[in-house]
């Protein structure tokens, strides 16, 4: 195999240069004319910050100034400075533990010779080693932004500094999917006008290719089409989301860990046979995000990295001599482990969801990954573990799960989980022959107190309402929010239809307790329409209906009333 690539082979020599005072809309116009994600700001021949197009994102483009205030006001100094004799599979380890986009070349003696980015070292990485074989679904991030074209510049911008990415997809009504990119907001610092909307900033179409294409396919594009972002379809051909250079530079950097996986199982006289692999694998193991275990045969911990203390907050000395149940949650039985072993010792490896503990007791989940490391007679003498810190990725989930069936505003279930439950408490109610009561409710005049007081007050008032509908029932009981000001409440295991009345004066009484707001007090009245199951309905739709049939006769009554859907007569 030919020797590592090193920086000083890939350096970019001729790199943009300007003094501390260059206005930022002229920095920004240089990069823009000359293809550049980067200007280095000198002064005296030094070499004393950095201005990016990430650095674009944190500016206020609102301010009419922003494109007039000197370079060094938004600059980042010191710059992150690399050695031209590193390698590039050092390099792209370093990358991700300096959380940079460019390092600063220098030679041995300290002197400047030019710029290095993420980009250069993808682009002369040997794919044919890392790549050739791979899809692109086998490091495509499905963590994406996606904005409608009609949102304004700023909020978009806004949302990529807070999302902390440098692209987002958007959806336009005619034109279809399009991107705009941190090198975009750069042409805007450089024309310093701010269109009205994303999707008259945004480049169209979106390039893209199949999530199964070959991860050699996506740098192929990247490098003919001169970009640095691609949209990804699914197998239906759909939009799923954006693969980038940072994604392949990752995938880069996981195989210089995977190096460390296989040399650790390789006996000790083969890792001193290649000092190349040591040099990687120590570089690795100290630097990589995930956290590695050695234990010697019988599960005596040898050593730890630093992001193994980063993660659980055990020191080396804290576990050195002890076994993994230093780490124990409690919530894993005696046969969870039992089955963990008897896998390493049937199959040399084991992987799977692990809830474990930190140091200051907190819980946390991981991925896990254990391997046995076998002597050439296939006795075992250690096991490596390697583990991710999966807990704000699973509460991530979960976040995206509660969005998904309750509404925003409120917190209450949405028209979706509402739906799940009443298809659920519809056959219980008959199996326990039961009644279930739906009672639609529709705030009076609720357009006035936007209309005159603002959306804020708004806002308030319906999640006022919401918390007093949640007080006035039963905890098995359920208040949702369809949409507006249109709330339901589902009354299971009711006896009877006398027991419902009360509630809904319940209700009533409790909405037109005065709301502060400001310094001052709304009121609000409600029309509400009751169905009941079995008599007015079998079905989760009909019930629905005929309880929004009976809240419109009460708003026809004058408001600030009920009905039942026995009270329609014949219109029921």
């Amino acid at each position: 195999m030919k020797a590592e690539i090193t920086i000083k082979e890939i350096v970019q020599a001729n790199v943009l240069t300007c003094p501390p005072q260059t206005p930022l809309a002229d920095a920004a116009r240089r990069m823009v004319e000359s293809h550049c994600s980067s200007i280095l700001v000198e002064d005296g021949g030094r070499i004393v910050g950095i201005w990016t197009e990430q650095d674009a994102l944190r500016l206020d483009l609102s301010s009419p100034a922003f494109g007039s205030s000197p370079i060094s006001a938004s600059m980042s100094s010191p710059v992150k400075t690399l050695g031209d004799h590193v390698g590039i599979g050092e390099a792209a380890l370093r990358f991700r533990e300096e959380r940079v986009r460019h390092f600063v070349v220098l030679d041995g003696s300290g002197r400047h010779r030019g710029i290095v980015s993420q980009s250069d070292i993808v682009i002369n990485q040997g794919i044919e080693y890392f790549v050739a074989l791979r899809e692109v679904k086998s490091v495509f991030n499905r963590r994406h932004l996606s904005i409608d074209a009609a949102l304004p510049v700023q909020e978009a911008i806004a949302q990529m500094r807070e999302e902390g990415v440098d692209a987002v997809i958007v959806e336009h009504p005619h034109y279809g999917a399009g991107i705009i990119t941190e090198r975009d907001v750069v042409r805007l610092v450089c024309r310093g006008l701010t269109p009205a909307n994303v999707g008259e900033l945004a480049s169209y179409p979106l390039i893209s290719l199949s999530v199964n294409d070959s991860l050699y396919h996506a740098r192929k594009l990247f490098v003919d089409k001169h970009i640095r972002h691609l949209g990804v379809t699914g197998d239906d051909g759909k939009l799923v989301g954006l693969i980038t250079f940072a994604d392949i530079l990752a995938n880069i950097e996981h195989q210089y860990v995977h190096h460390l996986r296989e040399a650790l199982r390789e006996s000790q006289s083969k890792l001193e046979a290649s000092s190349q692999h040591l040099r990687l694998a120590a570089k690795a193991f100290e630097s990589t995000f995930e956290g590695i275990v050695v234990t010697d045969a019988a599960a005596r911990i040898e050593s730890v990295n630093p992001a193994f203390t980063q993660i659980t907050g055990y020191d080396p000395q804290d576990v050195i001599g002890k076994t993994p149940a230093v780490l124990s949650s409690g919530r894993h039985d005696a046969a969870f482990y039992r089955d963990m072993y008897a896998a390493l010792e049937a199959n040399g490896f084991w992987q799977g969801e692990i809830c474990n503990r930190r140091k200051n007791g907190e819980i946390y989940v991981e991925w896990l990954n254990i391997n046995a490391v076998r002597d050439a007679e296939g006795r075992i003498t250690n096991y490596v573990a390697v583990f991710s810190d999966f807990t704000s990725r699973k509460a991530a989930e979960e976040q995206i799960r509660f969005l998904a069936q309750h509404d925003a505003l409120t917190k209450l279930p949405n028209r979706t989980l509402l739906r799940e439950r009443l298809v659920r408490a519809v056959p219980h109610a008959q199996r326990n022959e039961k009644k279930l009561a739906v009672i639609f409710l529709d705030l009076d005049d609720f357009k006035k107190i936007n209309d005159g007081m603002g959306h804020a007050a708004g806002d308030h008032m319906l999640k006022t309402v919401a918390q007093r509908l949640t007080h006035c029932v039963r905890a098995e009981d359920t208040v949702a929010r369809l949409a507006g000001d249109e709330f339901i409440i589902v009354l299971e295991e009711i006896v009877s239809a006398d027991s419902v009345a009360p509630v809904v004066e319940k209700i009533r009484r409790a909405l037109k307790e005065p709301m502060e707001f400001e310094g001052g007090a709304m009121a609000v009245t409600a029309s509400i329409g009751v169905s009941l199951f079995p008599d007015d309905g079998a079905t989760p739709d009909e019930l629905l209906k005929k309880a929004d049939l009976a809240m419109y006769a009460a708003k026809d009554v004058g408001r600030d009333t009920f009905r039942f859907v026995a009270d329609l007569g014949a219109a029921s």
